[in-house]
């Protein structure tokens, strides 16, 4: 079987299950939208009411004040000194392992 041909057998038997997946993740957006909104307002009102934080039978909601962090940018560093950035990379190595995924990019679907 070619690939055009593997990719034809497979586009058939899996449209269904890529058309489920487009409309969960249009759901999906509009719902984060939403949750992005009511969260807003909360807050909104919370500062306007001076609650810090709220605790009862439907959920528990804390104000976090803004702050401000400091950290290295490694991509900088590693730019302008290379040598070190290495060094320092074969001292404190960190290894991450990822295990095998699917990266899907859902095109803009009118609704």
């Amino acid at each position: 079987m070619t690939e055009k041909q593997a990719m034809t057998e497979f586009e058939g038997t899996q449209l269904g299950q890529m058309m489920s997946y487009v409309s969960l993740d249009q759901n999906i957006k509009k719902l984060t939208e939403l949750q992005k909104s009511i969260k807003e307002e909360l807050l909104q009102q919370m500062g306007k009411y001076g609650v810090k934080s709220i605790d009862n039978d439907l959920l528990k909601i804390t104000r976090v004040q803004a702050s401000e962090s400091t950290s290295v940018d490694l991509k900088s560093f590693a730019k302008k000194e290379p040598t070190v950035y290495a060094g320092l990379l074969e001292d404190y190595p960190k290894v991450t392992k990822r295990k095998e995924s699917i990266r899907i990019t859902v095109e803009k679907v009118s609704e």
